[in-house]
């Protein structure tokens, strides 16, 4: 119903009106028609015929830059307004899959997370940017390290559970790329653990140009991946937040090593 009353004011306003009337207007002069019992010269036909067009330029004018006043109107009342925190925090259902997610990276891919889950979901995207030039770079927390405990205590997971999903997850990406990349790919990949309490998960992509992009999960105490919020920071429209979580990234990877195979 909205919708019909919106169209209505388009159709009657007068910006649609003028030109319905120099429509119907020329046809009328077509028949050479007599005002008052006076008849209609030519070019009396051409001057109305230029007035029209300027009164109908002039109305067009006037009510598109009233929209445009309008519509800066609106959008300074929403700058005016605080955000909320819906605005910047997100689920992780609202955002697009991880091969998805991977597929759109040209340069470079990171992946930091306990248990690199969400790269095993994307390791065919992973294995095609090594291929093509870009370099990966996987983190998940050490099984075989002091901090795993206390990791695990915070998200109420049983120690041995979170440790075996570890060591299942680096395997098997290990056995994936390594099956899909030669030699000279494969040194493009870094598969890595730290033996830290990650503070984040996040996913950087071209995360070391212009146009990189980072989302981020923070862990909570007791809350599943599923309902931890995440955020998305952009290079170019998020500064400072983008170098400062960029480097919280990098923080997490100094202190990390390869992956070889548990010691335990």
């Amino acid at each position: 119903m909205a919708n019909l009353r919106q169209r209505l004011r388009g159709i009657l306003g007068l910006d649609a009106i003028v030109p319905a009337v120099l429509v119907v207007a020329a046809v009328v002069m077509t028949l050479e028609p007599t005002v008052l019992g006076v008849a209609v010269s030519d070019p009396q036909i051409v001057l109305a015929f230029f007035g029209f067009l300027g009164i109908d330029a002039l109305i067009e004018r006037t009510w598109r830059l009233h929209r445009i006043e309008h519509r800066l109107d609106a959008l300074t009342e929403r700058d005016k307004r605080p955000v909320t925190a819906g605005e910047v925090l997100r689920a992780r259902s609202s955002f697009d899959r991880m091969d998805v997610l991977a597929a759109r990276a040209r340069r470079s891919v990171l992946i930091i997370g306990v248990n690199l889950e969400g790269a095993l979901a994307c390791t065919a995207e992973l294995a095609a940017l090594a291929r093509s030039g870009g370099t990966v770079r996987l983190l998940a927390m050490d099984p075989d390290g002091t901090a795993l405990g206390p990791s695990a205590v915070m998200s109420g997971v049983a120690p041995a559970l979170r440790r075996g999903k570890i060591v299942q997850n680096l395997e098997l990406l290990r056995k994936e790329l390594t099956a899909q990349l030669d030699p000279a790919a494969l040194s493009r990949v870094s598969l890595l653990v730290a033996d830290q309490v990650l503070p984040l998960g996040a996913i950087g992509l071209d995360e070391g140009t212009r146009t990189g992009a980072l989302i981020v999960q923070h862990y909570l105490t007791g809350t599943s991946a599923a309902q931890a919020p995440l955020m998305e920071l952009r290079a170019d429209a998020d500064q400072p937040w983008f170098a400062r979580y960029l480097a919280q990234c990098e923080a997490c990877l100094a202190d990390s090593r390869p992956w070889d195979g548990s010691r335990a």
